[in-house]
């Protein structure tokens, strides 16, 4: 038995012993939650729970909490029950699964139908798309329990609140020095001065400043992939709206924060973060997800080559980023995309376009 298989059938042991539905361990900092369902993997991601490189233990892993994990940067994961999706999430995204029972997928708890979160993410398969449809999901559902007096889920304590604030705070004051100064000028000493906090603070959310640049990123395009499926209108205007702001999201981030990033993940073998060491290929599935979702929609003819298509789009918005900022930021990297999206890509796009989308 391997060392990982070794950690996840003690986790399985202690989730049996101790009536827990999940349990997750890194290191000295442990997890455990009785809490039904994926709500626990919500909240611990909700509140910046430092869980890259950790272990955890399920009573039962669908595709939706494969997801999570995956978004969460797990290493491992032991279930008791999962599905045939979820262990397909999770080999997906290299992480190692031990379980007992292998089941074809997670129903409705009364038996009649698939299982809200899981019907959710069908067509879902990158992690910060899947955490944002879900979050959206389970605040509709808390909602109508609401309403029709039922039981709701354990409300955020004030201690949760004040944590998700904290963080949001360094993000915020994190984002405005690096804009002006760049990330190497910049310290963690700095962030923590400007925002009224120990610099000890810091480290409970982030392992070193550069995860700052990560995180500032990783939840910027989760927004701007959800508000471009939202986007009104046909597919080849969510589409342009996708790519446009994508880069104005980007300028407008700031020339230095850009080139930071670059920097940091240029070379995925030494990035730490396994999350953002995947940072292209994800940026890859919210493309792809943007034309499946056309295909879905009947906008886009069924043998459209979403795959080829997407690599070819996002190689062309992440080379215009790297012009850009080689630049220096000499020209607008937002209008420049707005260039290509007006005398390109309906070119691009005609073959595989059905006529309601045109």
């Amino acid at each position: 038995m391997t060392e990982i298989a070794k950690a996840l059938a003690s986790l399985g042991e202690r989730l049996k012993e101790e009536d827990l539905t999940c349990i997750v361990q890194k290191d000295d900092n442990i997890l455990v939650s009785r809490q039904r369902g994926i709500r626990p993997l919500l909240d611990w991601i909700a509140q910046g729970e430092d869980l890259h490189g950790a272990f955890a233990a399920d009573r039962i892993v669908g595709k939706a909490a494969a997801l999570l994990y995956a978004l969460m940067g797990v290493k491992g994961v032991f279930a008791e029950v999962i599905s045939e999706s979820g262990l397909a999430a999770l080999k997906k995204y290299g992480i190692c699964a031990e379980y007992i029972t292998l089941t074809p997928n997670i129903k409705r708890r009364d038996g009649n139908g698939l299982c809200p979160m899981e019907q959710t993410i069908l067509s879902i398969d990158e992690p910060s798309a899947a955490y944002a449809a879900l979050t959206k999901k389970a605040e509709q559902l808390q909602g109508a329990a609401g309403e029709h007096g039922e039981s709701m889920p354990e409300k955020m304590t004030n201690r949760k609140l004040a944590a998700l604030e904290t963080r949001k705070k360094l993000l915020e004051t994190a984002k405005r020095i690096i804009r002006e100064k760049g990330l190497v000028n910049t310290s963690v000493e700095e962030i923590t001065k400007a925002c009224g906090v120990a610099n000890g603070t810091f480290y409970t959310y982030f392992k070193r400043k550069e995860d700052v640049v990560f995180a500032i990123s990783h939840d910027m395009f989760r927004e701007i992939y959800e508000k471009a499926q939202r986007h009104d209108g046909q597919f080849m205007e969510r589409l342009t709206f996708y790519m446009v702001t994508f880069s104005g999201h980007i300028e407008r981030d700031g020339l230095k924060l850009c080139q930071e990033w670059v920097r940091n993940t240029v070379d995925p073998d030494l990035v730490e973060n396994p999350y953002d060491r995947e940072k292209l290929r994800k940026d890859n599935d919210a493309m792809k997800g943007m034309l499946q979702k056309g295909v879905e929609r009947g906008e886009l003819k069924a043998d459209t080559p979403v795959g080829a298509l997407a690599d070819t789009l996002t190689d062309v918005i992440y080379g215009e980023m790297l012009c850009w900022d080689m630049s220096g930021g000499a020209y607008s990297f937002e209008a420049r995309t707005k260039t290509f999206c007006a005398m390109f890509l309906p070119a691009m796009m005609k073959p595989y376009l059905n006529d309601n989308a045109e």
